[in-house]
């Protein structure tokens, strides 16, 4: 009897209290995600340097638009919301700042080609006057 009393005890009690402890750990609030929301105000912050403003306005204000959300999360104590939301202003901020980057790149590329052409026309002019 006192061994089916432990096997009782064994496998019936100890996953009980097991679970129990899971779901406690599973239930509370978490850590604020206080150093990704500073990591996103710094992206946007560079996206903004990089002139976002102009060149990727839309994913500059969805970068804003979340890490406003995040903010709001991490107020009424629902971190895993606020650190989702952390994460996709994060991606918004930096492709602001790639497509920002870009666009100077583009910029910079057309400019140099007129410069080229500018030269191509000037030496075929003085080629002509020789």
């Amino acid at each position: 009897m006192e061994r089916i009393t432990r096997l009782l005890i064994r496998w019936t009690v100890v996953p009980v209290i097991f679970c129990g402890l899971l779901l406690c750990g599973c239930a509370s609030p978490g850590v604020a995600p206080v150093e990704k929301i500073s990591t996103v105000e710094r992206a946007i912050q560079e996206a903004r340097e990089s002139n976002a403003t102009i060149s990727a306005p839309l994913e500059l204000r969805h970068a804003e638009d979340k890490l406003k959300e995040a903010k709001a999360a991490m107020k009424e104590e629902e971190f895993e919301k606020a650190r989702r939301l952390a994460d996709e202003a994060l991606i918004d901020a930096n492709f602001a700042e790639a497509t920002s980057r870009s666009e100077k790149a583009k910029k910079s590329t057309q400019e140099m080609r007129d410069d080229i052409d500018t030269l191509r026309h000037e030496i075929e002019r003085t080629e002509k006057i020789k």
